[in-house]
């Protein structure tokens, strides 16, 4: 006996290594990856009733004896490697109840292959609540455990209905039958006219608690995988490209600012120059308008920052005239009269806006009376003197 158990254990040790090896090189099953070795197990404990029953001699197709019901109770031990293929460890202990109370005590371990049928059928689904298992495998039948033992395999199968509660409790019920050799059935049955083989049949209820990693990983597919490297691929070129781009900009940038100090420096410069030179000069400056317009431009008001910044540095008894002019190629003189003043007009409030003392400046329009500038689009102007 103590051979046939360690046999039995070492192919359960053999498959258990087997799965764990293949785990760990990512195997797939309908979507899912496996998990690895210590992942998804179940522990289970159950109990029921069985029946002992054999075929007379003449062959299976003669049986028509059934003993009295007995009982039995199981604990086992469950390992899933994917979804939809387990193993069982599963130890079965009870009495056989032949005929007339002559029961026989029974123990039978045994090593299942499992099949959950809904995974399969029906695909992965963590929300499930009822699963139909198929299993089968083989064990050592003892019987008469507590007189003389008759020991042999035996093989069993059966159905499964597995209830979840939660995430770690499952209700089973377990269908079942075990085909062992007549000679290995209980005394009261085996010295009998019996046939080859006798069955006990069971129906046992239990619960079953899982533990470690309890819920599987999807698989992705190679053309998956090959899409997220080009994805990783693509970004790591444009983040390149971004770099890149950045030295670029940043030299850019830096060149931008240095003409920007070099230009504050001279503007400085010009300031103290003028400041202390105490100029009452003034080169006579243009600031330009579109036709038909007195709105002053961006860049004339950029002219303007610069005129006011010298008028603050000229003595404060000097006066500048601010002269506005039309061309004389569009509107009638008094329209062109008009429009200069307001040119004039737009220049005088932009610099009583930025600071510029209002007793310093006077204004006035000539319209198109002075054509001061050969090209005649260039006299839509007003002239700082």
């Amino acid at each position: 006996m103590k051979k046939i158990l360690l046999s039995i254990a070492m192919v359960a040790i053999s498959l258990g290594a087997f799965a764990q090896e293949n785990s760990a090189e990512g195997l797939r099953w309908k979507g899912i990856m496996n998990n690895g070795f210590w992942s998804n197990w179940e522990i289970g404990l159950a109990g029921g009733v069985n029946a002992t029953a054999w075929n007379e001699l003449g062959g299976v197709d003669n049986q028509r004896s059934v003993g009295d019901l007995g009982w039995q109770i199981e604990g086992n031990l469950t390992k899933w490697f994917n979804p939809i293929v387990g193993a069982r460890l599963q130890v079965t202990g009870g009495k056989l109840n032949s005929s007339e109370d002559r029961t026989s005590s029974w123990v039978m371990p045994h090593f299942d292959g499992v099949l959950n049928l809904s995974n399969w059928i029906g695909g992965y689904r963590e929300d499930r609540v009822y699963y139909a298992k198929l299993f089968a495998g083989f064990g050592v039948s003892c019987v008469n455990v507590d007189t003389e033992t008759a020991t042999g395999f035996a093989a069993t199968g059966g159905l499964i209905n597995t209830f979840r509660v939660c995430k770690q409790l499952d209700i089973n019920l377990e269908l079942k039958a075990t085909l062992a050799p007549g000679r290995d059935m209980p005394a009261a049955i085996a010295s009998s006219n019996i046939g080859k083989y006798g069955q006990i049949y069971a129906a046992t209820l239990g619960v079953a608690y899982r533990f470690n990693k309890r819920d599987w990983d999807k698989a992705y597919s190679q053309e998956e995988v090959d899409g997220y490297l080009a994805a990783i691929a693509a970004l790591e070129a444009g983040l390149a490209d971004a770099h890149r781009n950045e030295g670029k900009l940043a030299e850019r940038l830096a060149a931008q600012k240095a003409a920007t100090d070099q230009a504050l420096k001279d503007n400085e410069a010009l300031r103290a120059e003028l400041a202390k030179r105490k100029t009452s000069v003034v080169s006579s400056t243009a600031l330009f308008f579109n036709l038909n317009s007195a709105r002053l431009l961006d860049r004339a008001k950029s002219s303007m920052q610069i005129l006011a910044e010298t008028i603050a540095a000229a003595p404060k008894d000097q006066v500048f005239t601010l002269v506005g002019h039309a061309d004389d190629e569009t509107g009638t003189p008094e329209y062109n009269q008009k429009l200069s003043e307001k040119r004039a007009k737009a220049v005088y409030d932009y610099l009583v806006e930025q600071g510029v003392n209002k007793d310093q400046l006077t204004w006035k329009g000539v319209g198109s009376s002075q054509n001061i500038f050969p090209i005649n689009s260039t006299n839509r102007v007003v002239i700082v003197k």
